[in-house]
């Protein structure tokens, strides 16, 4: 059969047919929009439109970016470009623009919520082409997207673009073996390099100021710039958030601001520990450096947590594709079967095809796994919606299919005999989490349908299923050897731990460059076009200032090789702000019952809504509420306080960490009291290394002595010298308090955590 059962995709000369049909049928809905001749709302002519080119042009993308033979590649791509030029033609077609707005009126009376929502989606597509503006501005519209497509490519191409390194300096550091083309080229900046000295030339040599760079840069800001204003906008940063879960710019950026205020101190406390480890590697170093962070995160884990690689014996590719399935099949009622493609139905190599039934034994949809490591592929790993789902006219729905792009294996091997490294794991169950949001839609237009809305709702599934990979009991379910036993829960809880490991560093690094994205394309844009001060300035302002104590070269510009300043200019925090939003749902939903089918179908319902609601009414329906900037932001601070409480328990028992480290929040000073030998000193000064057993035992010990007396009347005993920590009522809201806390599982990781593995419980 033809490509995902397009019988014109029998060969790449099919692509060429597939498109002349395409625009013979575009063109014919364009007429009975224009003329208005049909029965059906305008919104639905126009959706069967827009799903006649997108069927197409989503599938043409997908087999250009994925298909390992070049014939059918280059025919995809040669289809692509054809459906662009498509696209524009009809993005300026003003009788196509006018017949759409004016069904908002004319209509008006048999168009429901989610009809307005999608036609004003479908006006704002148009108006982002300069559709509405006069001649004059128009022509000036298209002059600065010409532009800005032009000035991010060549910053993007400069991005990753290796630097050459001289005779002198390839001797000096010796760093030949590191080097490409031969020996001559720096493409990476060798972040765990053992030698720190290498390590610091490296990351500077790379990411050092270039003038180019910066050129590209400025043009791509400065045509943005104007182009907003050109539309209407203050900023181009307030022009992006059109749609977007928080709405403005002004929530956005105190959503941001917000973050780094709350979680700056967990972060300090983390970077105390990487000067711990800094303190052992290099005596005489009195500060980490920007380049240190990713090596000494690194060493932490590895001497912390051990190898964490071995437990890649868990992890094989089916062990984890059928986990996935009982966790779905639990939550949702669906089911997998695996089958082969059959023949010319996808590109050759080691592809899996996966039928998805709901309860009823329908088809819901097909998933298609490319795990083939190849040259070829052009992209990392990824998902392409094929198909979208959409309501038919007799009420049936179109089927989605769904293509999952992931580089597991270089040849064909059985799905046993593939290991994953724990990130690719979880990787696995973000990207399935797109795949599924696809497959559970079940809108009346397939232009709001599954991963079709604002990209900070597009990936609240995807970064809720990595909080279900990372939950104890899930983790152990997937997680089996090849005689089917589980992980053991001191492995899983280890494992669970190190990848928590300083994600408050991470989580404000993630915030900085997303302020940077914010502010380079807001108010501080006009500086920047003007010439006041360059990107480079705007960069170390905001990173010295969030990160006074880290060492960095004041010639260092790490920004001239973002790329997500191209695709998502002023919506990187966006990535953010859905992990806020799964941080919510995760605890008020699954957190504490994370095979629960009744909340399961809660988020069903959340999902085949894709983008027809806007985003804030689908996570009332998820939480009961409207999350605000402010509580999405403490979301993000609960979880970094959480986190860097797991990380400091189990830092305790190793070499490697410091006593600078709150093991626990205080919630009066009774409990610190009682704690004995507990320090709560959040300055950079460094305690003794060599922790006796004894004493980190007895500190557990006390931590459950504390809980047990919460449980009754009983008179709590302290050493002498010390008070009890509440009394009556206040204990039991203490009570009340640790509960939320320390959940079961948290107690079974504390199990773990204590040096040598006594049984204190």
């Amino acid at each position: 059969q033809g490509l995902f059962g397009v019988e014109l995709l029998r060969d790449p000369a099919g692509f060429e047919e597939m498109n002349k049909l395409v625009r013979r049928r575009s063109l014919e809905l364009v007429r009975k929009i224009i003329s208005h001749g049909e029965e059906r709302k305008t919104v639905e002519l126009f959706d069967d439109l827009s799903n006649e080119i997108c069927c197409a042009a989503d599938l043409a993308e997908c087999a250009r970016s994925l298909h390992s033979e070049k014939e059918f590649a280059e025919a995809a791509e040669a289809s692509m470009r054809d459906f662009t030029e498509l696209v524009e033609s009809l993005n300026t077609n003003r009788e196509l623009y006018t017949a759409l707005k004016n069904s908002l009126t004319k209509e008006n009376d048999s168009l429901t919520d989610i009809d307005r929502r999608t036609l004003h989606l479908f006006l704002s597509d148009f108006e982002q082409s300069g559709i509405h503006l006069s001649d004059q501005k128009r022509e000036e519209f298209v002059m600065l997207s010409r532009e800005i497509f032009d000035a991010g490519t060549l910053f993007s191409i400069g991005a990753e673009r290796p630097v050459k390194v001289s005779f002198v300096e390839r001797k000096q550091y010796g760093v030949d073996r590191f080097l490409t083309n031969p020996y001559r080229y720096l493409s990476n900046p060798l972040a765990i390099s053992m030698c720190r000295k290498t390590r610091k030339w490296a990351h500077n040599t790379y990411f050092k100021h270039n003038e180019e760079q910066e050129a590209n840069l400025v043009r791509l800001i400065t045509r943005r710039h104007q182009l907003a204003r050109l539309t209407g906008f203050e900023t181009y940063a307030h022009r992006a958030q059109q749609f977007s879960l928080l709405g403005n710019y002004d929530n956005a950026h105190d959503f941001l601001t917000n973050i780094i205020k709350s979680c700056r101190p967990a972060a300090e406390r983390e970077l105390a520990v990487l000067l711990d480890v800094l303190a052992q590697c290099e005596s005489k170093t009195e500060r980490v450096g920007e380049w240190d962070l990713q090596y000494l995160c690194s060493i932490y884990r590895q001497k912390a947590y051990g190898d964490t690689h071995v437990l890649s014996k868990y992890l094989s590719f089916e062990k984890v594709l059928h986990g996935f399935e009982m966790l779905v099949d639990r939550l949702y009622h669906i089911k997998f079967v695996m089958s082969k493609p059959e023949d010319g139905e996808v590109w050759p190599g080691n592809v899996i095809k996966i039928e998805v039934y709901d309860s009823s034994g329908a088809v819901v949809g097909y998933i298609y796994l490319d795990i083939e490591s190849r040259p070829s592929k052009n992209v990392g790993d990824c998902h392409f919606t094929v198909r979208c789902s959409k309501q038919l006219s007799d009420g049936s729905y179109q089927t989605p299919i769904v293509v999952l792009s992931l580089s597991l294996t270089r040849e064909s091997q059985p799905l046993d005999r593939i290991f994953l490294s724990a990130h690719q794991a979880e990787n696995f169950f973000h990207e399935m989490g797109h795949a599924m949001h696809s497959m559970l839609g079940r809108t009346q237009y397939q232009h709001v349908a599954g991963t079709r809305c604002p990209t900070d709702m597009a990936e609240i599934p995807s970064n809720l299923m990595e909080y279900f990979f990372n939950d104890l009991s899930v983790l152990r379910e997937v997680a089996k050897d090849e005689n089917g036993q589980p992980m053991s829960v001191d492995e899983a809880a280890s494992l669970i731990t190190s990848r928590f490991a300083f994600s408050s560093l991470d989580i404000l690094q993630q915030a900085v460059y997303a302020l940077f994205d914010m502010e380079l394309h807001g108010h501080n844009a006009d500086g920047i076009v003007k010439g006041r001060y360059s990107t480079t300035d705007l960069f170390t302002s905001i990173w010295n200032t969030v990160f006074p104590h880290v060492e960095r070269s004041q010639k260092s510009a790490w920004h001239h090789r973002f790329t997500h300043l191209v695709p998502y200019g002023a919506k990187y925090y966006s990535y953010l702000v859905a992990r806020a939003a799964a941080s919510l749902i995760w605890n008020s939903r699954f957190r504490d019952e994370p095979f629960s089918n009744e909340n399961g179908r809660v988020w069903t319902k959340v999902q085949s809504y894709g983008g027809a609601l806007p985003s804030a009414d689908l996570l009332q329906i998820a939480l009961g509420y409207w999350p605000t900037s402010e509580k999405l932001a403490e979301a993000i601070r609960n979880e970094v306080n959480y986190t860097c409480q797991l990380s400091a328990v189990n830092s305790a028992s190793f070499n490697l960490t410091s006593w600078s480290i709150c093991l626990f929040d205080s919630f009066d000073s009774g409990i610190a009291e009682a704690r004995g030998s507990i320090k709560y000193n959040m300055h950079p000064s460094r305690f003794p290394m060599d922790l006796e057993y004894a004493s980190c035992r007895q500190m557990f010990l006390d931590e459950i002595a504390l809980l047990k007396a919460m449980f009754s009347d009983e008179e709590l005993i302290l050493p002498e010298g010390e008070r009890p920590v509440a009394e009556g009522r206040d204990m039991l809201i203490m009570l009340e308090l640790r509960i939320l806390r320390l959940s079961v599982e948290n107690i079974y990781m504390m199990q773990t955590m204590n040096p040598y593995n006594a049984n204190i419980l």
